[in-house]
């Protein structure tokens, strides 16, 4: 259907408010039904029947919207929701809400099952039939003002998480401040920097592969710095017990036949199965970045609400400067894991680090 429809037929020109006056003047005995009729445009058998239920709302005509009014509600104020969290959510982001809002309340659709998204027409409509929503441009940076940060969108962060921890008195809390992040760990060691013969044009440096696999991690931290254990994200199907020996109490790894990197799936049952669980009661901050698998699904958001968990988003491009765990924990696990391989590459000649090494390395 085109996105901008232009009616062929005159079915159904008359308004609600002529309608109004239809009825008021046929039953006031201003004249005959067809009289009335002519006069405003409403159609005689239309003008009957709607006398006789009393009913004087304009229906409109044409297929209706795969989401009921009601349904489009609760995502607008998702959407609101998510603004208010300092989530930006993109067009594509508002597509990819939809389809999961429509699986999970078994709604019949035609979105896209392969990009897991509802269409672009679809989108432009919902645009049309809410007006309080519009779609804003994104302030343009240029690659010095990324790296020195964005002032304008810092101080709205920082005001936000300053009302965030009065509303909820969270300031005088910082065992209930929590900030989640994930980064990826190879299997391999990195060479560095090595000493060698002035003029030597390769040196080459043995390494447990050339190109080792990665294993994701989330870590999550409060603000007295006591950690939640690891969760590990490895790719492929069967888990074996002895990929979780070595970790902390509590530490998991989960399987992903994709890939390693954290989806919504994965990041939702982070949040159930190993931050929930460990909560103290009542209202938590947990800050993170943008990253798409911690927005694009109404559920994530219904947990969060349910459990006392108060999200917030840190700015875009700003996470190396703003992102706890990315200016004090990561970059001193990666140095340390590292030197960790390269001792077992040293103590073990020939053999490749596998999955069963990750947890004994990457936790000493």
């Amino acid at each position: 259907m085109p996105r901008n429809y232009t009616k062929k037929n005159v079915r159904a020109m008359w308004s609600a408010e002529d309608l109004i006056n239809a009825i008021s003047d046929v039953r006031c005995g201003r004249g005959s039904i067809r009289q009335i009729s002519r006069t405003y445009a409403v159609p005689v058998r239309t003008l009957m029947r709607r006398i006789q239920s009393g009913n004087a709302n304009k229906v409109k005509l044409g297929r209706k919207s795969y989401l009921s009014p009601e349904h489009e509600r609760s995502l607008v104020d998702y959407i609101k929701k998510m603004e208010k969290m300092g989530f930006a959510l993109t067009p594509v982001d508002v597509k990819k809400i939809a389809y999961s809002f429509a699986i999970c309340n078994n709604i019949e659709n035609n979105f896209n099952p392969e990009k897991k998204e509802a269409g672009h027409d679809w989108f432009c409509s919902f645009m049309k039939r809410h007006p309080n929503l519009s779609i804003r441009k994104a302030q343009g940076m240029s690659t010095a003002r990324v790296q020195g940060m964005n002032k304008e969108e810092c101080d709205h962060y920082f005001d936000l998480l300053g009302n965030l921890l009065t509303e909820n008195n969270l300031i005088s809390a910082p065992r209930k401040i929590f900030n989640v992040d994930e980064t990826g760990v190879q299997l391999n060691n990195n060479p560095g920097k090595v000493i060698a013969t002035r003029g030597s044009k390769m040196v080459n440096c043995v390494t447990s592969a050339e190109k080792g696999e990665t294993v994701s991690v989330i870590a999550c931290v409060n603000a007295e710095g006591h950690f939640l254990p690891p969760y590990c994200i490895m790719k492929g199907k069967n888990k074996k017990k002895e990929f979780e020996d070595g970790l902390p109490p509590g530490g998991t790894v989960v399987m992903s036949e994709k890939s390693a990197y954290v989806t919504t799936d994965i990041f939702k049952a982070w949040l159930l199965h190993l931050f929930i669980p460990r909560k103290e009661q009542g209202k938590v901050l947990l800050v993170l970045d943008g990253h798409s698998s911690h927005c694009s699904d109404v559920k994530i958001l219904d947990l969060a609400t349910a459990n006392d968990i108060i999200l917030l988003c840190l700015p875009s491009h700003t996470t190396h400067w703003l992102q706890p765990l990315d200016r004090s924990f990561f970059k001193p696990l990666k140095v340390y894991w590292n030197e960790a391989c390269k001792k077992w590459v040293q103590n073990n000649p020939g053999r490749k680090l596998s999955r069963l090494q990750f947890p004994q390395y990457c936790m000493v």
